[in-house]
């Protein structure tokens, strides 16, 4: 009986850890859920990353649903990116192609900005760039929010049918610019990637820990999700292209 017993519990200490649980927020749908983050500085004034796990609950925007803004007094939409990848920097809106959402799937959406361009990856792809104002520098202090879309400084200038509306976990926002080959590491890695171990804290300018730890607003609540991991998609995505509405 005991040489049976072995190798039964060696299975079960070896298991993948992908059943393990893993805290998220979910933002309800409405214009008073959001959590605020600390503003960018100016050690993210040349260049960030931001990457984050995705659900919507709902489609009453399309794929204009924007999860994190950045407004400042003076510039009209600095920053912001949805769920599907749409995004604008500077006022300039960039679109990539192809990414219809349906509710309650799970994505992982990452942008990356610095050396005057902006590049946003999906589930670990590459989706789309753009060039960004040459010389520019992002605006500090401002308004960063989780959950809402601003385009000035200041939560009351939430655009009131502009809500994320869903779940995310995996927040991080980067003080630099990722490479394509960390940002599908990331990806790959899944919900429950120690991303802080991976780049270093003195890297990180918001980590996922120091969110769950900020006041919520409204109706955000934490909801226990599994760890999953992701592999690389094979086919490439279509090219981004300029929009008119935000």
């Amino acid at each position: 009986m005991r040489a049976l017993l072995i190798p039964f519990v060696t299975l079960l200490i070896t298991l993948p850890t992908t059943s393990s649980q893993h805290t998220a927020l979910n933002f309800g749908k409405n214009p008073s859920s959001y959590i605020l983050l600390p503003s960018f500085t100016s050690t993210q004034r040349t260049s960030f990353s931001v990457c984050a796990w995705l659900k919507r609950h709902s489609n009453h925007l399309d794929f204009y649903q924007y999860w994190i803004s950045y407004g400042v007094p003076d510039s009209f939409m600095e920053f912001g990116i949805s769920d599907s990848g749409v995004s604008y920097m500077f006022g300039d809106g960039m679109l990539p192609r192809y990414q219809w959402l349906r509710v309650e799937e799970n994505h992982h959406v990452c942008y990356a900005w610095g050396e005057g361009r902006a590049v946003v990856y999906y589930d670990g792809v590459e989706i789309g760039r753009e060039k960004t104002e040459e010389g520019r520098e992002l605006v500090t202090p401002g308004t960063l929010i989780l959950g809402q879309f601003v385009s000035y400084s200041g939560v009351e200038n939430i655009e009131k049918f502009r809500y994320f509306g869903g779940e995310m976990t995996g927040v991080y926002i980067f003080s630099g610019m990722l490479r394509e080959e960390e940002v599908e590491e990331v990806y790959r890695g899944g919900k429950c990637f120690d991303v802080v171990s991976r780049f270093g804290s003195d890297n990180i300018f918001i980590s996922w820990q120091d969110i769950l730890q900020l006041e919520r607003m409204g109706s955000v609540q934490e909801v226990e999700v599994q760890c999953s991991s992701r592999e690389r998609r094979s086919r490439k995505y279509g090219e981004s292209g300029k929009f008119g509405e935000f």
